[in-house]
């Protein structure tokens, strides 16, 4: 492998790890929030990916409306079903682990509505970036991909902004941590539960415009990308913010090397056997979730 190819391999590991990071943290959110392992995440991302395809179809937009509309319908979608379905479950009493097979059976409706609305083909995102090469120190590289890194960076730059310094990040982290203590100061949890999947939402609609812009659009792009997204989660630790950014990161330099220098075929696989490694021998992972148990 020469240098340049090691350069574009990293940068390329690193572009599609932020997007892994953007699901993963909303999974992690959900489960600091709910305990749920919301399965149905992937879909949010297919989601915002095709209302970003149809907003540009319909308007011909800018790059930055066409993720901007992504990002608000993975969030209100997600909204919806929070409200809708997992708070009248979770008002039934019904146990957590029906609550988890729920968000599968979510994943799959919403597969087949958008095979319903969008058709069963792969839709080719238009050219949103610049296509001429830039050139970084001595070295020429993708401005998709690095526009993917620096767009994904500043929207989890802004999320723990929103965390550290918000009266509103505050009061969702400790209605998360602690529910019952939370109430008695004053915070809505249902209110901040319901805010927690709106975030995660979003993110995942924004993440769905990246990966759309950088492959394509499809009604099942969200199932592989939320296992991965899940195993990167994993890696990081299930629950830990700061675990989720980096798991995503990391899982995705290691899935783009691997694809490098084994093969793209079995690309998939080197996931799944990092997910049972993860498991044998960190099953907190990188980072151990404080707060409520899983």
């Amino acid at each position: 492998m020469t240098l340049d190819q090691f350069v574009q391999t990293t940068l390329g590991g690193l572009a599609i790890g932020c997007i892994y990071s953007l699901i993963a943290l909303g999974i992690s959110m959900i489960i600091r929030s709910t305990d749920i392992l919301h399965f149905a995440q992937g879909e949010m991302l297919m989601i915002g990916s095709m209302m970003g395809l149809s907003a540009y179809w319909l308007h011909n937009l800018p790059f930055v409306l066409v993720l901007l509309a992504g990002t608000i319908g993975g969030g209100l979608i997600s909204v919806g079903i929070e409200f809708f379905i997992y708070r009248k479950l979770r008002l039934l009493r019904v146990s957590l682990i029906n609550i988890m097979i729920a968000t599968l059976g979510v994943s799959i409706v919403l597969q087949n509505v958008a095979r319903l609305v969008w058709g069963s083909e792969p839709l080719r995102y238009p050219t949103l970036f610049a296509s001429k090469g830039l050139v970084f120190a001595g070295f020429a590289v993708s401005p998709q991909l690095v526009w993917i890194v620096v767009l994904s960076g500043l929207i989890m730059g802004g999320l723990i902004i929103f965390f550290r310094y918000t009266t509103l990040g505050i009061a969702m982290q400790a209605a998360a941590q602690d529910p019952d203590t939370a109430r008695l100061m004053g915070v809505n949890v249902d209110r901040t539960t319901t805010y927690t999947f709106a975030l995660a939402g979003m993110m995942a609609g924004a993440a769905g415009v990246l990966l759309g812009s950088l492959f394509f659009a499809s009604f099942n792009m969200g199932f592989m990308t939320g296992i991965k997204a899940f195993v990167a989660a994993t890696l990081g630790g299930l629950g830990s913010v700061a675990g989720a950014m980096i798991g995503g990161l990391v899982f995705g330099i290691i899935e783009t090397f691997s694809g490098m220098l084994i093969s793209t075929a079995y690309k998939d696989a080197v996931g799944m056997v990092v997910l049972i490694v993860i498991l044998l021998f960190m099953p907190s992972g990188l980072f151990a979730r404080d707060g409520r148990s899983v």
